[in-house]
C-alpha cells in the first residue's frame, strides 16, 4: 500500500449493496436480517510505518475471495491496514485491486479464508427518495452499529455524477459502510457510474 498516494476526499460516500427481504418487515424479520448482514461488514484499522494507529473506517466484502470495498479516504496515508470481522478476528489488507480518487472509492484484497468472507452483491441502480435504509458500520469505533433512515435526496454533482443522500446518522468511522435499501428489496452502492466501470 506504500506505493499508493492517498488523498483525503471530504465527500463521504456510502456503498449500497443486494439482499432479498419481504415488506412489510416485522421487528423479528428485521432482527434476523441484521444478524445475517453483520458478518459482511468489517471495521478497517490503518497504521503508519511504526505500526501506530492512524484511523479507522468500515467496509464490506463483495466476494468469497476477500475482495472488499471501502471509501478511498479511509486508507489515506496508511502504510498498512487490517480488518476486524464481526467475530473479532483480524485479517491484513494485502493490496489495492482498483481505486477511484474522484469517487472516493477503493477495492482491496484481504487475506482471509473463504468461510470468513460473507459477500454482498452490489447494485448500481438508483433508489427513490423516501425509501427506507439501514446503515451498518463502526461509528466512533463502536463496531457493528446499526442505524436507520430514509433516502432524503438524489443529487447530480457536475463532473462527478449522482450522489445519494440519506438521513441515517453518520459519524467518523462510518465511511465505507453498506447502506441497505429495503423498499426495493436490495442493497445499492451510492457512487457514480465510474465506480462500476473501474472497481467491479
Amino acid at each position: 500500500m506504500k506505493r499508493h498516494q492517498w488523498r483525503l476526499v471530504g465527500l463521504v460516500i456510502f456503498l449500497f449493496c443486494t439482499v432479498v427481504v419481504s415488506l412489510p418487515l416485522a421487528q423479528e424479520d428485521l432482527t434476523r436480517l441484521v444478524k445475517r448482514l453483520k458478518p459482511s461488514v468489517v471495521a478497517i484499522l490503518t497504521y503508519d510505518k511504526e505500526l501506530k494507529t492512524l484511523g479507522q473506517g468500515s467496509g464490506f466484502f463483495i466476494s468469497k475471495k476477500g475482495d472488499l470495498i471501502t471509501n478511498y479516504h479511509v486508507l489515506e496515508g496508511a502504510s498498512s491496514a487490517e480488518i476486524k470481522t464481526a467475530d473479532g478476528k483480524l485479517y491484513p489488507i494485502k493490496k489495492v485491486l482498483a481505486e477511484d480518487k474522484e469517487a472516493d472509492l477503493v477495492r482491496v484484497l484481504v487475506e482471509v479464508s473463504e468461510d470468513a468472507a460473507h459477500p454482498l452483491s452490489v447494485s448500481s441502480s438508483i433508489p427513490e427518495v423516501g425509501e427506507q435504509v439501514l446503515v451498518i458500520g463502526n461509528p466512533l469505533g463502536l463496531e457493528q452499529t446499526v442505524s436507520d433512515g430514509i433516502v432524503s435526496a438524489v443529487r447530480e454533482i457536475p463532473t462527478f455524477g449522482k450522489i445519494i443522500q440519506v438521513t441515517a446518522p453518520i459519524s467518523p468511522g462510518s465511511s465505507g459502510s453498506p447502506v441497505i435499501n429495503m423498499i426495493r428489496r436490495e442493497y445499492r452502492e451510492n457512487a457514480t457510474k465510474r465506480f462500476t466501470r473501474t472497481l467491479l
